[in-house]
């Protein structure tokens, strides 16, 4: 019964959320782009910036999401643990297998399969705040340039990968390439072009830049951001995912 009422309540506030949107959000149009050496040469521009890579070679992030999920990532070894109430798991995210508590009690069958599926939804969503702008060239991407506030911006449309693929997403740069707001065109948002910050910016280890802070329609922070180059450095010595 109380997994009913959380589930109605979520739809309830799914619903509210899209009203107000709807009601006092003006929808736009997705521009339409232009392919080729320019969009190229600002995606490079933006990877510079950001240093894709010192991200490529980063093994290990930790890092909160709102203050409710609590990640622990293993880039290197495509391992996750995900913890939020009561409960924890650890899986791989090119199996999407692993194993899941709740209290402290490991889960079996459906139970497991549930909190793993649910998991791995929250790492896509939540991650994607964190490393969007190192994603411009991943597998299943198309890059444009289009003009946005009379200058130029970075189209970027994923047909495939995460939980929502064909999601669109306007990159919006500074002076230095820094990317300082998206404008986004998803499937969940039934607003067009709504616009999020993306600011905050900390440097870690080799110069790599993270932003931190998203403000919009929801504001958004990524807190207790870590980086290295094993998961044992940012998780006082210890590998969680001996298990698995």
């Amino acid at each position: 019964m109380k997994k009913t009422f959380k589930i109605i309540g979520s739809i309830i506030l799914i619903l509210i959320i899209a009203v107000v949107v709807f009601l006092y959000f003006k929808s736009t149009p997705l521009p339409k782009g232009e392919k080729g050496a320019r969009a190229e040469a600002l995606t490079g521009k933006i990877q510079a910036a950001i240093n894709q890579k010192a991200w490529d070679s980063t093994a290990a992030v930790s890092f909160s999401f709102t203050g409710n999920h609590h990640y622990l990532w293993d880039k290197k070894r495509n391992l996750v643990q995900v913890q939020w109430g009561d409960k924890k798991v650890l899986y791989n995210t090119q199996t999407v297998e692993g194993i899941a508590y709740e209290n402290d009690k490991k889960l079996t069958d459906t139970d497991k399969t549930d909190a793993i599926k649910k998991a791995n939804d929250y790492f896509n969503n939540d991650s994607f705040w964190l490393i969007a702008p190192f994603k411009l060239r991943d597998a299943g991407t198309t890059r444009s340039i289009v003009i946005q506030d009379d200058q130029e911006a970075l189209l970027i449309t994923y047909a495939s990968g995460g939980s929502t693929p064909g999601d669109s997403y306007v990159w919006l740069v500074d002076q230095n390439y820094m990317p300082k707001a998206w404008r986004m065109w998803v499937s969940i948002i039934p607003v067009g072009g709504l616009e999020t910050t993306w600011e905050d910016w900390k440097t870690f280890e080799n110069n790599l830049k993270i932003a931190t802070s998203h403000k919009g329609l929801i504001d958004l922070n990524l807190e207790n951001v870590k980086t290295g180059q094993s998961i044992e450095e940012i998780n006082n010595g210890k590998d969680p995912f001996t298990e698995l």
